[in-house]
């Protein structure tokens, strides 16, 4: 991204707290940081600000600390403290010294409490209250850069998925921990990071939100893999199902009710349409075919620099699909203590339809 980019993103903002009444935006290390600022900073127990005014030029708190990592920020004006100072102190100096009435705050929604408690104590005739409002549905369409970078992401992720598939059974007898550590391996090769996955090997498919442990990758069971991670700061996420050795008539039948509702789902991902629209096509396949208790999640999620951003795809959720919206299609079918099913991609909306992000195969591979 260049510079221009981020300043137009300010601006927005700044156009967002004028018509809100909010007097000044807090972001602090997070995820809207990096996409107002391209600056990628983890929490610290450092108080680290980008104070953006509704009038007036936007400034920067950091401890001195950071000053060569900041330098990419675009604002003109950068105030460091050092250790043993009180950088609440000199945040409400440079507030009054810039003449900023501060009658409504907005922080960033990741700030924690070790920060926004002292903040209202240093501003106590303030109001404060989340800037979710002002920045989400800037980030909830988009750019064709952003686009194309979550493509080179998932473009990624299926070579790594693809290069140990193409093992077979090498992995029979291996651990879920043993192929998430060589899929992470392989993934981070080039360029993908802050990786990580959900291997989850027979009956440990049917538990949604496994964490990957010892449990060995066996003949005549199924093998599913959840796995994301970030490619230049955006998100891949993709689940795949596969089987090792001939499956019971069940499972190919429930693999197949599966497949059938991803692409139903998938048909109703078009511009004019509800998000609740793409969960109710998968939900009543599933449930047509009598497995509609057995799918207890949601059929997908919003994905940006945030692996789980903006609205979900669910029932309830009568949110528009705009062009530039990315979110993911994972329904799923899990019979407890046996065995469960997800196929997972990622699509971008465009003007005329959806672009599948995965090229992948999604039918059952049987390894």
């Amino acid at each position: 991204m260049n510079a221009g980019v981020y300043s137009e993103r300010l601006i927005k903002v700044k156009e967002g707290m004028a018509r809100a009444g909010i007097d000044a935006f807090f972001v602090s290390p997070s995820s809207n940081l990096f996409y107002l600022s391209g600056c990628a900073l983890g929490p610290d127990e450092r108080l680290f600000l980008l104070v953006l005014p509704v009038t007036g030029e936007p400034f920067l708190l950091a401890n001195l600390l950071y000053k060569e990592q900041v330098k990419i920020i675009p604002v003109n004006y950068q105030l460091y403290w050092k250790d043993g100072e009180n950088p609440f102190c000199l945040l409400k100096a440079e507030i009054e010294k810039r003449n900023i009435a501060l009658n409504k705050i907005a922080l960033e929604p990741q700030i924690p409490a070790l920060f926004s408690l002292p903040l209202s104590k240093t501003f106590p005739s303030a109001g404060f209250e989340l800037g979710s409002s002002l920045i989400e549905p800037l980030r909830q369409c988009k750019d064709e850069t952003e686009l194309d970078l979550i493509r080179k992401a998932c473009k990624e992720s299926d070579r790594a998925l693809g290069v140990l598939i193409e093992k077979g059974d090498y992995w029979i007898g291996k651990t879920e921990t043993d192929f998430l550590t060589e899929l992470s391996a392989e993934i981070g090769r080039n360029g993908v990071y802050d990786f990580d996955a959900s291997v989850q090997a027979g009956p440990n498919s049917a538990i949604p939100h496994y964490a990957t442990g010892k449990a060995v990758i066996e003949k005549g069971k199924c093998l599913l893999c959840d796995f994301w991670g970030r490619y230049a700061g955006y998100y891949t996420d993709c689940t795949r199902t596969f089987h090792f050795g001939k499956p019971e008539a069940e499972f190919e039948k429930i693999y197949n009710i599966v497949l059938e509702a991803h692409l139903a789902a998938e048909a109703k991902a078009l511009p004019g349409n509800l998000l609740e629209d793409v969960d109710m096509a998968a939900r009543s396949v599933i449930a047509k075919h009598g497995y509609g208790e057995y799918f207890t999640h949601r059929t997908g999620h919003g994905l940006g620099i945030d692996v789980h951003e903006g609205d979900s795809v669910n029932t309830g959720v009568r949110v528009p699909i705009k062009p530039g919206m990315v979110f993911s299609i994972e329904p799923g079918i899990y019979i407890p203590g046996r065995f469960g099913v997800r196929i997972e991609n990622l699509v971008a909306i465009r003007e005329n339809g959806s672009e599948v992000l995965h090229s992948y195969p999604r039918e059952l591979k049987v390894i």
